[in-house]
């Protein structure tokens, strides 16, 4: 993916952001601005924007002091989907078509990202939730219904915290089917952004449905050169990637599709305005994206 001047804009802000989550001290955010002004300058206009990113946050966590910047805003937002999870799931069930709603709602999910914007509050995400219910979708639910029907193996890349609610609902309604398919989820090795770890994963109690693992690394996204052992194990006996968010999608898009023998289903919400101009999606869609062997199937080019 080329990298956009808007990104690297977007990449400073981050880190002034975080630097402010991690640490009231004003001395301590000009550091970190100042410090990963000139990493962006090195890197940002060559390396791909969650490679930058996670340089950037490793910055952040060593000129603060704070592993988990996000730490306080993550829990916030796993207790507030937590605090939705029944009504939610009574949606998903009480709907004539419950894994369309499902999907509807892991995507409105994936609104909760600090990356792009560190001022979301409850409104915000429910009206992300209500408006998903009646958006029309980009791609083909009923293929992602099919290719999840016909899965022996799913490895479901996580991406966001409270997020992970919407994610664990969909798990539930796939584990659902006639002939259920096995499911890992899979969560980020360091806290990193707002990105889901086994602590929030602990807090909503996701392996009371599905195995969790981490992927290893403290990478924004999944950059498969960095991800350990037991990831690379689950992934080589995988055959079908369900993919959540943006930077999952910006990373995992960067390898040769041909060489991968699962089928990719890639959910996100389209927030930001050049990967949704690069993705070939509107600003705003809800997008669920099939891929195997380089062919985008009957998803829109």
């Amino acid at each position: 993916m080329p990298v956009s001047l808007d990104c690297v804009l977007c990449l400073a802000r981050q880190s002034l952001e975080a630097a402010r989550f991690a640490t009231d001290d004003p001395a301590i955010h000009e550091r970190v601005l100042r410090k990963v002004l000139a990493l962006v300058q090195e890197e940002g206009f060559t390396k791909i924007p969650p490679l930058v990113a996670q340089n950037i946050q490793r910055v952040v966590r060593d000129e603060t002091g704070n592993a988990d910047p996000y730490s306080i805003p993550k829990r916030r937002f796993n207790e507030l989907m937590l605090g939705l999870r029944s009504s939610l799931r009574e949606q998903i069930r009480s709907s004539p078509h419950p894994l369309e709603t499902a999907v509807r709602l892991a995507i409105a999910g994936n609104t909760i990202d600090f990356a792009l914007r560190a001022d979301l509050d409850e409104q915000m995400i429910r009206e992300a939730i209500e408006a998903s219910l009646h958006l029309p979708i980009n791609g083909s639910v009923g293929q992602f219904v099919s290719v999840v029907s016909s899965a022996s193996n799913i490895l479901y890349l996580l991406d966001n915290c409270g997020e992970i609610v919407c994610d664990q609902l969909l798990m539930e309604e796939i584990l659902r089917l006639k002939n259920p398919p096995r499911i890992v989820a899979v969560v980020r090795g360091t806290a990193v952004i707002n990105d889901a770890t086994r602590t929030d994963a602990e807090h909503i109690g996701l392996s009371e449905t599905v195995p969790v693992i981490d992927n290893g690394n403290d990478g924004v996204g999944t950059i498969l050169e960095q991800c350990g052992e037991e990831f690379m194990e689950r992934f080589c006996a995988s055959d079908l990637l369900i993919s959540k968010g943006l930077a999952n999608y910006e990373t995992l898009i960067e390898y040769d599709t041909t060489k991968l023998w699962q089928r990719l289903c890639y959910l996100f919400k389209a927030k930001c305005a050049f990967i949704s101009r690069y993705a070939g999606v509107e600003l705003g869609d809800l997008v669920v994206r099939i891929q195997r062997g380089g062919n985008e199937g009957d998803a829109p080019p």
